[in-house]
């Protein structure tokens, strides 16, 4: 059975992330709803630009989604992030790519 130690670390390790990302990331999955940017700084203790740089790395490999905000607002765009359908199921197949890549490496 894994712990939440090693899931931080195979993720990190897989995607090649930062713990910050890593941090960033396992809050969306544990809240599985739609947040933004601040929110997530706010919960996390961060500073916005540590949460938007790891939400932008999160967003390139796919692990969240990006969506601009429909609030009606003038000014600067809110986006909110949220994780993709079947999620669960991208990481395992990816965890295990990484794990075969892993068990074929010869030193």
């Amino acid at each position: 059975m894994e712990t939440q130690i090693d899931v931080r670390h195979n993720i990190k390790c897989c995607y090649k992330l930062s713990e910050s990302d890593v941090d960033v990331f396992l809050k969306i999955l544990e809240i599985r709803r739609p947040i933004t940017s601040q929110e997530l700084s706010k919960l996390l203790r961060v500073s916005k630009t540590t949460v938007d740089g790891s939400l932008k790395r999160l967003a390139d490999i796919g692990l969240i989604i990006r969506k601009k905000s429909e609030n009606g607002r003038i000014g600067r765009p809110t986006y909110i992030y949220y994780l993709p359908t079947g999620i669960e199921e991208k990481i395992e197949s990816d965890l295990r790519k990484c794990a075969d890549q892993m068990l074929g490496t010869k030193v």
